[in-house]
């Protein structure tokens, strides 16, 4: 094996297939990254320009200002990006990502030798400024929450999670040109928020109850978009009646990353209630538990 590598390393850009160089559509990358590949067809992604939502919604693709993100031509840092000229339906692409015209070369965030196409390091792969020329909104409020509570999580930690050490080609030979690296989902999976993301109290002041939710655990507004309409529902039960706070970025009414929210209860007397909050994503109609929170309110 190592004569061969030698003998590879040799040959130096006879080896290079020429074809990666001009976009591809991603298919083509999944010829050697087929774990990587499978994670992406599977993700969102994968569904940026074909999504019958996002036809609806663009009107056909005719609203020009949201395609470039649907399928951009190259994805560069704080950066819009154009919307390229083929292979729309592949969305955000394996090349728009880590295809750079101005190198000529795939970038990403490992140092690797890989004959079929030039590689270079690039660590703007793992900062939170690499999503923000698309997900400008949520970037913006990420940002406050950096600044203003001194948050350590990228955009990465939570929607790249790590998957372990393993190789990044599954092809003979050029599996075996470097050794396993850290590796990370590229399904881009939208999490959801856990219970003891959400701080929830009872307080009174006067003869009025609120019930406060304080965002504590997702270091952007919740829920979160720059397009598309995510909802939060608050349910809140007290026995008597009911009464749901819907939240949504569309209304200009979410969880702030550590800013307290309060409700008005509509009762005066103390009783037991139940809080639910739910989500509802942008591309699913089922709503999907958050937390269930039970309070006995003495006098």
């Amino acid at each position: 094996m190592l004569g061969l590598l030698v003998f590879l390393s040799s040959c130096g850009d006879m080896l290079v297939e020429k074809d990666l160089l001009e976009r591809p559509q991603s298919k083509r990358c999944g010829d050697c990254h087929s774990e990587i590949f499978r994670e992406w067809e599977e993700g969102r992604h994968a569904m940026a320009w074909k999504s019958e939502k996002f036809r609806l919604e663009s009107e056909n693709y005719t609203k020009t200002k949201c395609l470039s993100c649907h399928a951009p031509h190259q994805v560069d840092p704080e950066v819009k990006p154009v919307l390229r000229e083929k292979f729309f339906e592949d969305g955000v692409s394996c090349v728009a990502c880590h295809f750079k015209d101005q190198t000529r070369a795939m970038h990403g965030p490992h140092k690797v030798w890989s004959p079929p196409h030039p590689s270079k390091e690039d660590l703007s792969y793992i900062k939170s400024e690499f999503c923000a020329g698309c997900h400008r909104e949520t970037y913006k409020e990420w940002k406050a929450a950096k600044l203003n509570f001194k948050v350590e999580k990228s955009c990465q930690d939570c929607h790249m999670p790590k998957i372990g050490e393993k190789r990044l080609v599954q092809k003979f030979p050029f599996e075996y040109f470097h050794s396993k690296k850290p590796r990370h989902d590229h399904s881009f999976p939208a999490g959801i928020a856990k219970p003891e993301d959400l701080r929830m109290e009872i307080v009174k002041e006067g003869n009025t109850y609120y019930l406060q939710i304080t965002n504590v655990g997702i270091p952007h507004n919740l829920p979160t978009a720059d397009q598309g309409d995510p909802k939060l529902y608050v349910v809140i039960d007290w026995g008597r009646g009911r009464t749901i706070k819907l939240l949504s970025p569309q209304s200009q009414n979410t969880l702030v990353y550590g800013k307290p929210m309060r409700i008005e209860l509509p009762w005066e007397e103390p009783m037991e209630l139940k809080v639910e909050i739910l989500r509802r994503l942008s591309w699913k109609e089922e709503r999907e538990r958050i937390s269930l929170q039970t309070f006995k309110i003495a006098r």
